[in-house]
């Protein structure tokens, strides 16, 4: 007994202590939120606008290429024939052609050429695509160029110059 007459007074100050630390501010339990700041919100963007009309006669690049084939005929071995097909916006365009990119500094192991038809005298109505091809003998290539490149308005393909 003499013993629990000791230990009491240490535990009566552990229950006091303990009672003291669980003393905290009185919370306000009606604390307000922070204003927030109005969201703003991004301007719509604007709709993309289509593309201004191709005025008629005028010569551009086709939309895209779908193939390109280079052969060596057999009466000039030495020659080259490129033959191109690819697609235009609409019917009705003209004189599907190549014309050589004569661009400064570029590869000189690579042969650049434009794939160019001449757009519809009237606008087309239907916007149903065209199938557009054309073909050109280069009689002789340089002998480091080995590779041709054709481009559109929105693709390219190359295709390697073989013996």
């Amino acid at each position: 007994m003499k013993s629990l007459v000791r230990i009491a007074p240490v535990i009566a100050l552990c229950v006091v202590m303990v009672a003291a630390c669980n003393r905290n501010a009185p919370s306000n339990s009606a604390q307000t939120a922070p204003a927030s700041a109005p969201v703003a919100t991004a301007p719509t963007p604007a709709s993309p606008q289509a593309p201004p009309p191709i005025p008629p006669g005028t010569e551009v690049p086709v939309s895209s290429i779908d193939s390109v084939m280079l052969n060596r005929p057999q009466d000039a071995p030495e020659a080259l024939i490129i033959q191109v097909s690819g697609t235009t916006p609409s019917s009705g365009w003209t004189n599907a052609h190549l014309a050589e990119d004569a661009e400064p500094g570029s590869d000189p192991s690579v042969r650049t050429y434009k794939f160019i038809a001449t757009s519809p005298e009237a606008e087309q109505p239907n916007g149903t695509p065209q199938m557009v091809e054309a073909e050109l003998r280069v009689e002789s290539l340089p002998p480091q160029v080995k590779s041709i490149r054709v481009i559109s308005a929105t693709n390219e393909i190359s295709a390697p110059v073989t013996d």
